[in-house]
Order: C-alpha cells, then sequence, then structure tokens
C-alpha cells in the first residue's frame, strides 16, 4: 500500500480587486490583545491591499465635530500619535496573516508602495465619515466622565465597567439604527443624495455595493471604485457587541483608559505641537512609515 504525504497549498498572493476602494477607518477601543496592546483599532482588517501595495482609503473625521468635543470634554486627541498606533496594530496584524496566508512574510516594499499610494487617492464618502467621528466623541465623552469622576478601574471596576458599557450600548443604538433604516448618505455630482445599505428580496438582505468617484492627485486621474459599506458597519456592530459581552464579566479584561492619557494619544490640555492635534491642520501623510515600521 502506498502512503502518500497531502498537504495544502498555498497561495503565492493575497486575492484583491482592483476596483475596490477598501476604505478603514480607526477608533479607540477599550479591550487589549497581543497584537493590539494600545488598541486603536484600524476596522475592517483588511490586509490584501497593504499585500499587494495598493492604495487604502484612510476615513477621516468630521473636523468641526471633533473641536466641538475637544471643547466640551476639555479633551484634545494627538492625530500624530493615534494614526501611528493605529498603523502600527494595522501592520502588525497583516505580517501575522500573511504568514498565515502565504507562509510568506510582508515585503516591506510593498508596505511602502501601499503608503504612498493611499496618501495619494481622496474620495468623499460623509456616511462613514460621520459614523467614524461618532464612535470617537462618544469614546471622548466616555473618557471624560472616568476622570472627571475619579473612577478607578481597579478599586471601582462595577463603576468602570458600566460607563464602558454604557459607550458600548451608544455605539450598537447607533449602528443598528443605520441598519434598520437602510440609509447611506453618499456624494454624486457634488450633491448629497441618500442611498441603500442593502437591498431586500424574499425576505433575504444583498448588502449593495456603492460607488464613489476617487481621485489620484499623483497622477491627477479620478475613476469609479466601489465598496460595501454594510459590511464594514455589521463589524463595527459586532466588535462593540463582542464588547459589551465581555464587559459583563466581572472579571473582564478591559483596560484603564488611562493608557491613552499616559502615552499622550489623548490629552487634557494642548501641551504638543498645535498642527498634531488640530485636526484641521493634521495631515497623514507627514507622518514618517520608517518610525511606525
Amino acid at each position: 500500500m502506498l502512503f502518500f504525504k497531502s498537504y495544502r497549498k498555498h497561495p503565492i498572493k493575497i486575492k484583491t480587486f482592483k476596483t475596490d476602494l477598501a476604505p478603514i477607518g480607526f477608533y479607540f477601543d477599550i479591550l487589549s490583545t497581543e497584537i493590539f496592546q494600545i488598541p486603536i483599532l484600524p476596522i475592517p482588517l483588511r490586509i490584501d491591499k497593504i499585500s499587494n501595495g495598493e492604495p487604502t482609503l484612510f476615513i477621516p473625521f468630521n473636523q468641526q465635530k471633533l473641536e466641538k468635543a475637544f471643547k466640551k470634554y476639555n479633551l484634545t486627541i494627538n492625530f500624530a500619535k493615534f494614526y501611528k498606533t493605529g498603523i502600527s496594530n494595522l501592520l502588525s496584524y497583516t505580517r501575522i496573516k500573511q504568514k498565515e496566508i502565504t507562509l510568506r512574510p510582508l515585503e516591506s516594499s510593498k508596505v511602502r508602495e501601499w503608503w504612498v499610494a493611499s496618501n495619494n487617492i481622496c474620495a468623499s464618502i460623509p456616511d462613514m465619515v460621520e459614523s467614524f467621528t461618532y464612535i470617537n466623541t462618544q469614546f471622548l465623552k466616555t473618557f471624560h466622565k472616568i476622570d472627571k469622576n475619579n473612577i478607578d478601574i481597579e478599586l471601582n471596576r462595577e463603576s468602570y465597567s458600566n460607563l464602558l458599557i454604557a459607550y458600548c450600548d451608544s455605539i450598537i443604538k447607533y449602528f443598528r439604527r443605520k441598519i434598520e433604516k437602510n440609509v447611506f448618505l453618499v456624494e454624486k455630482e457634488q450633491k448629497f443624495e441618500l442611498d441603500e445599505l442593502y437591498l431586500e428580496r424574499r425576505q433575504k438582505c444583498y448588502p449593495k455595493i456603492i460607488n464613489v468617484v476617487v481621485n489620484d492627485i499623483a497622477k491627477e486621474k479620478s475613476r469609479e471604485m466601489g465598496f460595501i459599506p454594510y459590511l464594514i458597519y455589521d463589524d463595527i456592530l459586532d466588535s462593540f457587541m463582542y464588547n459589551r459581552n465581555v464587559l459583563e464579566d466581572p472579571k473582564n479584561d478591559s483596560i484603564s483608559l488611562k493608557v491613552y492619557e499616559h502615552n499622550q494619544i489623548i490629552n487634557k490640555t494642548s501641551t504638543i505641537d498645535n498642527s498634531s492635534t488640530d485636526s484641521s491642520k493634521f495631515e497623514l501623510k507627514e507622518l514618517e512609515l520608517d518610525e511606525i515600521l
């Protein structure tokens, strides 16, 4: 009898699609992992574009709403450190998944191609801008409540967890309502229009591909690219529902939000360069990729 050694063939590269926009947003999370020790999370966790050196659209924030939250809560975000941490987390995750899928390391040259290409594209997706702004302003509100009431995670874990649960509930409610209403704000020909997140047929949901015009600054060209916002919002909903379930455990693994203050990502007063805290002046392309790598 002959015995043959079985093996699983690994792909040489991760499949990606040129017309897929693959937007990514970043937000403050409340659970740390071995990969995300300072949990500023990218969502969705797309690695295909990085692996192939193709652009990702980074979702910006609504500057006016963030500045309003800064004044209300007497807090500022150091955007340079916020994005450095978030992008570092994204790259760490990509390295691990790349090795698992292809058995090959992530190439630095591809990361550099991805970084340059990503900083050369722009597109208007107002609904996603508002959504990620909402997540982070709600986080600042929670941070402010904990700090104002001097609630210590070690001395009063229940009160601390309850505030974090309330934060999760606000995000869950926001995205459940968004999905239930099935409305997505888009910009077409410099006009705002309402589109749908999904189509319903025979009691089944079919997420829609939303096409937007993407401008390539370096090439001075524009083209339509598509993405599925429903899947992104569903990922966010799943993430916060998971967080909530963890927080309900009396021995939960929530972090002290002080980690953001200790690392000067969130500051009570602006003690750093204004260009790093002013969302209207900060530009992602000014970050040094070598410092992140």
